[in-house]
This record gives C-alpha cells, structure tokens and sequence, in this order.
C-alpha cells in the first residue's frame, strides 16, 4: 500500500482551467480590451471564453483579489480604474520606498538572493521573446519583490504589499503600450541594477532605482492622459 500522503499530493505543474481562465481574463484587463469601469457579467464571460461558469467565477475572485477588479454595489463586479493622479501618488510611494530597499538590498543580499534575481531576468527576456506579456508583467512585479525581500525589511515589504494592485495595474496598462525596444531597455535597466546590487553598491543601485521608478511614473501618466483625452474627445 502506497504512502497516503503521496497519493494526495496535488501536482502544481499543470495550470488548471480556471487558471487558464484567470489569465486569459487579466491579459484582456491589462490590453484594455475590457475598459475601466466595465462592468463584467459572469454569463457574458462564460460566452466569450467558451468554459463553465465555475471556471470564471474562481478567475472572477482571483482578479478581485488582486485588484483588477472590483465590487461596486449593485452593479457588481467592474474593471479597476486608476487616474493620472493616483498613479502619480502611486509611484511618489514607490520612489521613496524602493530605492532604500534596494540600497539595503545590496548590502544584506545572500547568494540566494542574487540567483533568484539572476533567474527572474532570464524569465523576463524569455517573456520578451515569446510576447507573453503577462508573464513580464509577473516578472517585473517578482523583480521588485525580490529586491524588497532581500533588503530584510518586513515592514516596508508589507507596505508595499498593500499597493501590489495598482502597481500590477499601473505595469500591465503600460506594458500594452511599450514597444520591444523600450521592454527590452527596461530589462538593461534592471540588468544594472542587478550588477550594482552583487557589487554591494548601495548609492549605485539606489541612483538607478528611483530613476527606474521616475521613467516608469513619466510613461505610465503620459498613457492615462492620453486615455483621458480620447475618452473625453
């Protein structure tokens, strides 16, 4: 008779329908091809993607979890929106947290830490070649958290945390409207960033962090004006 416990092991290796599903529906959010404020309808959804209405009401939570989506009374469940000026706000946050955990990254980083790193800018040039925008939205998001956690501070990674939604937002209405030059730019930046932090050079990687986070406000509020502007033409 075999182990039991073996034998209730779940694989993790092979996403499931609703996982399927959950992609699909957040890559559609991030290309806008669902607006801000649209209101999603589980049946409609079901129509589109051609699964069970189990599959999206489980995509439905995820997203509402990470806040892609949100609950607006009687109208139910719509796409997040986010204006110029919370982004801004956004990243005036990030600009004062993420450099200095960077920089403490840098002096407090195990080996660990560094092929982690190493790892997550592999993924988001594979992400690049293969136009799985999804997936570099993910590994910019890993980049960060790596950098956060290995800087060895719990507090201002739980900070963080709490802005994880817009930040994910904020990066994946950008990425659709990045060209491969401008991806491929922003994987040098973090490229040297990477080498600053194996050289436990905190004024370097603090320099190259807050511009990153700057370039990264200045493209992100030229996108949500603009999308302001037509919406408004």
């Amino acid at each position: 008779m075999g182990d039991a416990s073996s034998e209730m092991r779940v694989s993790r290796d092979v996403p499931t329908l609703a996982d399927r599903t959950t992609r699909k529906l957040r890559e559609a959010i991030m290309a806008q091809r669902f607006t801000p404020g649209q209101r999603l309808v589980e049946r409609e959804l079901c129509e589109q993607t051609g699964v069970s209405r189990s599959s999206v009401r489980e995509a439905l939570r995820i997203l509402e979890a990470e806040g892609l989506i949100e609950r607006q009374g009687s109208r139910g469940l719509v796409v997040a929106a986010i204006t110029a000026d919370e982004a801004r706000q956004t990243y005036e946050v990030r600009a004062a947290i993420e450099p200095e955990m960077a920089r403490l990254f840098a002096a407090r980083a195990t080996d660990a830490d560094f092929a982690t790193l190493s790892g997550c800018l592999a993924a988001l040039e594979t992400a690049i070649r293969q136009q799985a925008l999804g997936d570099y939205v993910r590994e910019l998001d890993r980049f960060f958290d790596i950098l956060i956690g290995g800087s060895g501070n719990e507090v201002a990674r739980r900070v963080v945390r709490t802005l994880r939604a817009r930040i994910t937002l904020l990066r994946g209405i950008t990425t659709w409207r990045a060209d491969t030059a401008r991806e491929q730019e922003t994987v040098n930046l973090m490229r040297a960033i990477a080498r600053d932090a194996e050289r436990r050079d905190g004024d370097a990687i603090y320099a190259k962090c807050r511009a990153f986070v700057e370039r990264s406000a200045a493209f992100a509020i030229k996108v949500l004006q603009e999308q302001t502007g037509r919406a408004q033409g």
